[in-house]
């Protein structure tokens, strides 16, 4: 389960990409991550056995630079099992810029990622290792909070959240895997974001979680067992919702 979670990850936070540098094109696979899940970035760093992780005030990083393990690790999983989102044009504009040997900028053509996608709705939710992708995608993308609906009111609402930019296709099939009614809104900056507060949702969102092949690791463990505890103190959905005990 692990690399269907890797590459849930990796549609999220992570990027392939082909930097130029000291007369040369470097390639990097890299995973980007606030400070505070810097455990998760370890995580990925032992069982992959490879790549280095880099940290600074703000956020953490793992990273691989190495083509030698890229060819032989990283493209059989993501080969086995293609990212969803449109980051698919990268990683196979990455594979093949490795694999024939590109070094100086004369090699490597102009590149456009292409807004066309590359999957449909029913597609996504039909793949074989969508629910244990879709637990690295939360991982890097989902959030969990409650708030007060009116700040001079005590009445709480729970709300789970995710989104991602050019990625309507892709949050679409997210909220028809989880029976969301609520719909995605497309924001300015084309980033397509979904958030539901209702209490089948939020009971959907804990079945899944409950019952996924793999768990939540690192910070967004933490939020999500933080979440189920004040969901226990708030009536809406305590007294709807079977909320488990342990996670």
């Amino acid at each position: 389960w692990f690399d269907q979670w890797l590459v849930g990850m990796t549609d999220g936070d992570g990027t392939f990409h082909i930097a130029y540098q000291n007369g040369k094109w470097n390639l990097v696979y890299k995973i980007s991550l606030s400070r505070y899940n810097l455990r998760t970035l370890y995580y990925i760093k032992k069982n992959l056995g490879i790549g280095v992780v880099r940290k600074d005030n703000t956020k953490g990083q793992f990273v691989i630079r190495d083509r030698k393990k890229l060819a032989d690790i990283i493209f059989p999983i993501f080969d086995k099992y293609p990212m969803f989102s449109n980051k698919q044009y990268d990683y196979l504009r990455f594979k093949n810029a490795l694999l024939s040997g590109i070094i100086h900028s004369e090699d490597l053509p102009n590149y456009i990622r292409s807004n066309e996608p590359i999957n449909s709705i029913k597609s996504i939710i039909n793949t074989s290792y969508f629910s244990a992708w879709l637990v690295g995608f939360i991982e890097a993308e989902g959030c969990f909070s409650v708030y007060k609906l009116k700040k001079d009111d005590d009445y709480l609402i729970a709300s789970f959240d995710i989104a991602q930019r050019d990625g309507d296709i892709l949050i679409s099939a997210i909220r028809k895997y989880l029976s969301f009614t609520t719909s995605v809104y497309l924001d300015n900056t084309n980033c397509s974001k979904l958030k539901v507060t209702s209490v089948r949702s939020v009971e959907n969102v804990i079945k899944f979680l409950q019952n996924a092949p793999v768990k939540l690791l690192g910070n967004k463990k933490l939020q999500y067992l933080l979440w189920l505890k004040q969901l226990r103190t708030i009536s809406r959905y305590s007294e709807k919702i079977k909320i488990p005990s342990n996670y």
